[in-house]
């Protein structure tokens, strides 16, 4: 028998804010819940593959990654504990243009939205709000790809850099903190040379903008910081 879930790492996302725990375990049974747990380095989901049902990340993390017709590989994304994935692609029913694989022992919720968008049983409040929100949580996707794609295309590899690890300070709200990603791991995920990138960290170790040891990273005072731009979707 599987533990209870915890709720806790739901109401933690868009999909279930400002819903009750009654609230969020009714929308839930609509949705053929079901969990499976993958071990470090085991593919969750492949390039090509229809993925039917939003999955929320409740322990672990997962890598999103594309690989090129050349065989290189690009880190689009890293999902945490109380993310979610493929919500465009079960809404849609498009088929993965990325593989996904577990960076850690991860365990996942998988939820149909079949029942609540094309069977027409969308009948309660709940449900209802859970759409808005699924809306929301669909839009901020969309949004962090817009933004990462403006990024690939115009920025150096020294204001990459400085966007990843000023995002990094908000994110622990101080100036040293540990990053989730190797070296080739950061490069992939910048879309930039991993030998011009370890160039230009040093660069900027040398010029007094921060330190580093490994995934370790310390920010100094003369390090400029990317301003953070708030989501008006999220709660204050």
């Amino acid at each position: 028998m599987e533990p209870a879930l915890d709720l806790s790492v739901l109401k933690s996302g868009m999909l279930f804010r400002n819903l009750s725990d009654e609230e969020i375990e009714t929308v839930i049974e609509t949705m053929s819940p079901h969990r499976s747990k993958y071990q470090k380095r085991a593919v969750v989901a492949r390039d090509g593959d229809l993925f039917p049902e939003i999955g929320i990340l409740l322990s672990g993390s997962v890598h999103l990654a594309h690989v090129d017709s050349n065989g290189n590989s690009n880190l689009m994304d890293v999902l945490y504990t109380g993310d979610t994935l493929g919500e465009l692609n079960a809404v849609g029913r498009y088929r993965l243009h990325i593989s996904v694989t577990a960076a850690e022992p991860t365990e996942i919720l998988f939820l149909s939205v079949d029942q609540l968008l094309r069977k027409n049983v969308l009948t309660a409040p709940t449900q209802i709000r859970f759409l808005q929100n699924l809306t929301l949580a669909m839009a901020q996707k969309a949004q962090k790809l817009t933004c990462k794609l403006e990024d690939s295309t115009r920025r150096s590899t020294r204001e990459r850099l400085q966007d990843y690890l000023s995002g990094q300070y908000h994110r622990t709200k101080s100036r040293t903190f540990s990053i989730p990603l190797n070296r080739q791991d950061l490069a992939d995920f910048l879309f930039v040379d991993r030998s011009a990138m370890s160039n230009e960290l040093c660069k900027m170790r040398d010029e007094g903008l921060l330190r580093f040891d490994k995934s370790r990273f310390e920010l100094l005072v003369e390090m400029p910081i990317t301003d953070d731009e708030p989501d008006p979707n999220e709660e204050k």
